[in-house]
């Protein structure tokens, strides 16, 4: 397994999400948000809170040590599993498969991918300290410190799955293009998991560019699960895993 620090294109400075996202965030945030924040421990918190580049890094720094006992321990923070589950149900050959786990952290859903047979994985997120720990579960193929909006960072056609938890959410990942991106990424027929919050979906752009790129052909929704409880400590936020499947004929070029 490799661990690497993509040189020339990345800097410490940097979150990795796009200029555009981080200028959204400073904006009013959806009022499920505001009272999830007032509920989740500071941790967590800090990462919905965070409104420059260096403070959400600094919060999943700051995070790391804890994150895997806090989150899926304490918080019952139960997305990584439904996920990779959802994966698992589209996916022919585990063994076989090349996916990518979008914004990795600290590999809970690479963990879970490896007890269901997965053994090409390749994580990609921002923050070092979450990747080291994620480096030490040996679950993943190799782990790489990049910018899931740069259409550069994987070349077209190299995955068979993208998996995402934790990412399509406010302060992190939260526009179409990156979708296309990704779509750009999948070969033919590969699939697309992800879990997103309700009160996000409902309130953000997703809706309308994942629509978007049904109707232009190139993926279709193939499942999409019941919501479920976000975490125990939270009373009504709940979440969903969609999975989409890009189109066989499909070659993503382009922008959304």
């Amino acid at each position: 397994m490799r661990f690497s620090f993509i040189a020339g294109k990345r800097d410490a400075g940097r979150c990795g999400y796009s200029r555009q996202t981080f200028a959204s965030m400073r904006l009013a945030r959806p009022r499920t948000t505001r009272r999830l924040l007032s509920q989740l421990p500071a941790p967590w918190e800090a990462t919905y809170a965070a409104s420059t580049r260096a403070e959400l890094l600094a919060a999943y720094e700051a995070w790391a040590p804890t994150y895997d006992a806090d989150s899926v321990g304490s918080f019952g923070y139960a997305a990584p599993g439904a996920a990779a589950l959802a994966l698992e149900r589209h996916v022919a050959d585990a063994s076989a498969a090349v996916v990518l786990d979008a914004g990795a952290g600290t590999g809970q859903v690479g963990e879970h991918l490896s007890r269901l047979g997965f053994s090409h994985v390749l994580g990609v997120d921002l923050s070092a300290p979450m990747l080291r720990i994620a480096a030490t579960k040996g679950c993943y193929r190799e782990l790489l410190r990049g910018d899931l909006t740069d259409r550069t960072l994987l070349p077209p056609g190299s995955l068979d799955a993208v998996v995402c938890v934790g990412t399509l959410t406010p302060n992190h990942v939260e526009d179409g293009a990156t979708l296309h991106t990704w779509l750009e990424w999948l070969r033919p027929g590969g699939v697309i998991c992800a879990s997103i919050r309700d009160d996000f979906w409902e309130g953000s752009p997703l809706p309308n560019a994942c629509q978007r790129l049904q109707e232009e052909g190139l993926w279709t929704l193939v499942e999409e699960t019941e919501s479920a409880r976000y975490t125990p400590l939270v009373n009504d936020v709940a979440f969903r895993v969609r999975t989409w499947r890009k189109a066989v004929d499909c070659l993503a070029s382009g922008s959304t």
